[in-house]
């Protein structure tokens, strides 16, 4: 990875956490973007997604999905499949659970930006069913912005 593409992706990652922080709430991350001016298309004009992936870590029956086993799925599952980058954001969050309880838990927010081809699409699926069957959780919220507008 070179060092202008790192700092590309440190200035996204702040960009993010800013948002979040004056927000005070996760689900407003998507609005902001959305509601953001929309920069320049990338130099070589290809469309890009924007991917958010929200990643429970309570786990059934107590405990919760420790910051060692986060970066360990990070580690095997989302970065071979996406080695050009990433960015996560820690975050906290509520939703009605399938039984109708309204469950509050940490999350880890996975923020993908890619060029999209039916093997991107599959990697997304596979490290969605790899979380749920590692850590027994009923889903994960995926949010997709197609086409993402994209300045480097």
């Amino acid at each position: 990875m070179n060092i202008t593409l790192l700092t590309r992706r440190k200035i996204l990652g702040a960009f993010f956490l800013s948002g979040l922080l004056l927000t005070g709430s996760v689900s407003y991350i998507h609005q902001v973007s959305a509601q953001t001016p929309a920069a320049e298309t990338t130099t070589n004009s290809e469309a890009y997604v924007r991917e958010e992936l929200y990643f429970g870590r309570s786990q059934p029956g107590g405990g919760e999905v420790t910051e060692e086993q986060w970066q360990k799925f990070v580690d095997t599952e989302v970065t071979p499949r996406f080695p050009d980058g990433l960015t996560v954001v820690d975050a906290y969050g509520q939703f009605l659970n399938s039984a109708g309880i309204l469950a509050r838990e940490d999350s880890k927010v996975l923020i993908l930006l890619y060029v999209s081809t039916p093997e991107r699409e599959r990697s997304i699926q596979e490290i969605i069913d790899a979380y749920k069957s590692k850590f027994q959780q009923e889903s994960v919220l995926r949010v997709t912005d197609v086409p993402a507008r994209v300045s480097f």
